[in-house]
Formats: structure tokens, C-alpha cells, sequence
């Protein structure tokens, strides 16, 4: 499966209180999670974010209490995957589960800036930077994260359809 998306870069560490601060992260509604996600770090962020962007962390993902939340938040934002110099195996994992891979390469991170054009190979286990070719490898997602993230990408495109024919509840 390859993902493709213009990288936004933060350059430090993230816990979940970061990502989605505590007081929004019960409401559990998309627009408001997505409106606030990491808005103490970056708060112009969510008005740059387009759906299927690639996330790119300087320092490390922490897990911890609030970890659900922040990774709903992500993609609510429309983060389609993260790339990060390391990553809380237990966030990881839980990422994984709801179709958001974290991929860990302190080399790709490293090269890479805001505004660039990726292609994430997940099968192949490849990070690709568009204009300038390079690559760097990571391990390849397993078939259950491939197929989460199938899962991910299509509700993200049925959630596209229903706003732009002004279907309502």
C-alpha cells in the first residue's frame, strides 16, 4: 500500500496532552478534536493539514494516558501517517490498530521539511522525498496494519462524501 502527502514538520517531543489537550479529548467529536489537535505546539496547524498529509516529528511519540484520543485526533485532522525519530511501542500499536501508522526513521526525519511531497511505501518499506529521490528505508507494516490502514482511508473518503453531498444526520 503506498500513501503519498506533503509532510508538515514539528520539530520536538510529543505526549497525548500535547497532541489533543485533556479538556477536548472526551468530547469525542471529529470537528472539535481535529480544530484543536496539537494546537499548544503548532496552532495554525489544523488550517494547514490537508486529508491524506504525513506528519513528521523530530523527537519521539510518548504514549501514555490520553493516547486514544490523541490518535483520533490525528486523523480527524487528516494525518494519513506519522514519521518520527522514535515511538512509544504501546502507541505504536495502538496507532496501528485504527489504521495511523508510525513509522520510525531517525534518517527520514532528519531530511525531511515542511511541504514536501512523500510516498510512504508500507509493503515495500520505503519513505520516498519527491523531488529529490531519496529514500530511506523502514520496516515493512505488517498485512493487519496494511488492512487497517485500507479501512482508515476509505471511511476517511465515505466521511468525504457525506460532507460534500450535505447528507445530515
Amino acid at each position: 500500500m503506498i500513501l503519498t502527502g506533503y509532510t508538515h514538520r514539528l520539530d520536538a517531543d510529543l505526549a497525548p496532552g500535547e497532541i489533543i489537550a485533556p479538556a477536548y479529548a472526551e468530547s469525542g467529536d471529529p470537528a472539535l478534536l481535529a480544530a484543536h489537535c496539537l494546537e499548544g505546539v503548532a496552532p495554525a496547524l489544523a488550517e494547514q493539514v490537508g486529508e491524506g498529509d504525513v506528519l513528521v516529528v523530530g523527537g519521539a511519540l510518548h504514549g501514555g494516558a490520553g493516547a486514544e484520543a490523541a490518535v483520533l485526533a490525528l486523523q480527524a485532522l487528516g494525518i494519513a501517517a506519522i514519521v518520527c525519530a522514535a515511538a512509544d511501542a504501546t502507541l505504536a500499536t495502538l496507532a496501528g490498530g485504527y489504521g495511523l501508522p508510525l513509522l520510525v526513521s531517525p534518517e527520514a526525519v532528519a531530511a525531511l521539511a515542511s511541504n514536501q511531497i512523500v510516498r510512504l511505501d508500507l509493503e515495500q518499506g520505503q519513505i520516498e522525498e519527491r523531488d529529490s529521490r531519496r529514500r530511506w528505508p523502514i520496516s515493512p507494516s505488517s498485512p493487519a496494519l496494511i488492512a487497517a490502514v485500507q479501512r482508515a482511508q476509505l471511511l476517511a473518503r465515505m466521511r468525504r462524501v457525506v460532507e460534500e453531498e450535505g447528507y445530515s444526520e
